[in-house]
């Protein structure tokens, strides 16, 4: 096991390298100028070597102190950043949400306008890249993701179904419109998501037809792909969701004689037992109710 030195020694240390003086970091301290002094003799005793000289009333770090006294400080700031970080999930009226990345930008970044307005006082914290596989109510209070988590402590409720739409750039869109399917996809090339390297599911039957296609881009990131579409690239086959901002914006749209497929739905998920805090409850309660009005709007 590594011994480390006592962070009271670390403290004195800095606070002394930081001001030349013993006397002045046992004031900021709230320490005597002996404790100050003892402690830095442990730290010295820890290191093996002075780490400090006297200088008239003052003292001045030797070398290998002022080396030292660089990594005292970095260690310092890295406690007082990681303290800083960690103090919302304190916070009563802070939410920890676990979701997809295209949920997060397709679905949740559009509607944070009415979030704020509706929850006012609730701070979200928004984590995506992550795979839950439990809800401890500490770090994680919703989950939202296409898979399932089955566990009689957690509560999975369907929220969004899900599909594809062929996208490309206005200009595209225009030269391509009147073309009939399946020959329109071989008057552009594909933008291609590395996850569906078939682009769409039905395409390599129409390949072994006689279909010739051709790709411009692969990438393992699907917002790369509309990137490209709105540069007027080729074709891309991605989520409504991840299509969401740019076809409401005009910079792509969809091919509708293309046709896209079903994805695997969302889920939302929490803890059965009681939440941490009522806004858990505030934000699930948003989600479901908007999600439910778009799922009505459908039928």
């Amino acid at each position: 096991m590594r011994r480390l030195p006592p962070l009271q020694a670390l403290l004195a240390f800095d606070a002394a390298a930081r001001l030349g003086s013993f006397t002045r970091a046992a004031q900021e301290l709230a320490l005597t100028q002996s404790a100050i002094s003892h402690q830095i003799q442990q730290l010295e005793e820890w290191t093996g070597q002075p780490l400090f000289r006297r200088i008239g009333r003052g003292v001045a770090l030797t070398a290998a102190g002022a080396l030292y006294a660089q990594t005292v400080s970095a260690a310092l700031a890295t406690l007082a950043d990681g303290r800083d970080r960690i103090e919302p999930y304190g916070n009563p009226d802070s939410v920890i949400v676990v979701c997809a990345a295209e949920f997060a930008s397709g679905w949740l970044m559009p509607r944070m306008g009415e979030f704020s307005r509706v929850l006012p006082n609730i701070e979200l914290w928004l984590v995506t890249g992550e795979k839950v596989n439990e809800i401890d109510r500490v770090d994680v209070d919703l989950v939202v993701s296409t898979q399932e988590m089955r566990a009689p402590d957690v509560i999975c409720e369907p929220l969004l179904g899900e599909e594809t739409v062929a996208i490309c750039g206005p200009r595209t869109a225009r030269r391509l419109r009147s073309k009939s399917f399946p020959e329109v996809l071989t008057l552009a090339p594909l933008l291609v998501d590395e996850a569906r390297p078939d682009w769409a599911p039905w395409l390599p039957e129409l390949r072994r037809g006689g279909l010739k296609t051709r790709r411009a881009m692969t990438a393992n990131d699907p917002r790369f792909l509309v990137s490209a579409a709105e540069q007027e690239v080729g074709i891309a086959m991605v989520s409504r969701l991840t299509a969401g901002e740019s076809l409401t914006s005009g910079r792509v749209e969809i091919l509708h004689q293309v046709p896209g497929f079903a994805l695997a739905p969302f889920w939302l998920m929490r803890s059965a037992q009681p939440a941490r805090c009522a806004a858990v409850d505030a934000v699930y309660a948003w989600i479901t109710g908007l999600c439910r009005t778009r799922q009505a709007g459908r039928t």
